[in-house]
């Protein structure tokens, strides 16, 4: 049974709030897994501004925090995000969906104590052509047992004919 409930609140034209509690029961394993997530959103007309601040608590608790900003026009898209997390029980693993290229998606379970960065960006170069990029790093700098960290490099062309 999962209850999730999801208030939104607009402070200003280009400022809003959104607010998301969520409560997961079953009957094994851990029975409760409680979630709570606030994201804060800016925009300016191509400009976009996200900070998001998430908990979690099942077996212990966990927590995840990160700042996004972006560009988008017709022809071109940047985002970069830079972000941290503490979850020290693989059970309050948090998940959150990152921006990738089209036919391909990226919703990692981030768990340990670390922090990452991705940037992604796309350019139209014709009316039939598009390229899509995206570099990301992980690291591990707060575990108390050593674990490596990753980096990823993608990029990917799109032809329309």
């Amino acid at each position: 049974l999962k209850l999730q409930t999801e208030w939104t609140i607009r402070v200003t034209e280009k400022i809003k709030m959104k607010l998301r509690f969520s409560e997961r029961i079953r009957s094994w394993g851990h029975p409760v897994r409680t979630d709570l997530r606030t994201d804060i959103f800016y925009s300016r007309d191509k400009f976009i501004m996200i900070m998001r601040l998430n908990a979690l608590k099942c077996e212990a608790v966990g927590c995840l925090g990160y700042f996004e900003g972006g560009y988008k026009s017709s022809d071109f898209s940047f985002y970069g995000r830079l972000g941290a997390f503490i979850v020290d029980d693989w059970d309050d693993r948090i998940y959150v969906y990152e921006t990738d290229a089209p036919c391909s998606f990226k919703v990692p379970a981030y768990y340990g104590r670390g922090v990452w960065a991705a940037i992604s960006a796309s350019w139209r170069f014709s009316a039939w052509g598009k390229i899509y990029f995206r570099a990301s790093i992980i690291d591990y700098p707060f575990m108390k047992q050593k674990k490596p960290g990753k980096a990823e490099l993608k990029l990917q062309s799109v032809f329309d004919f």
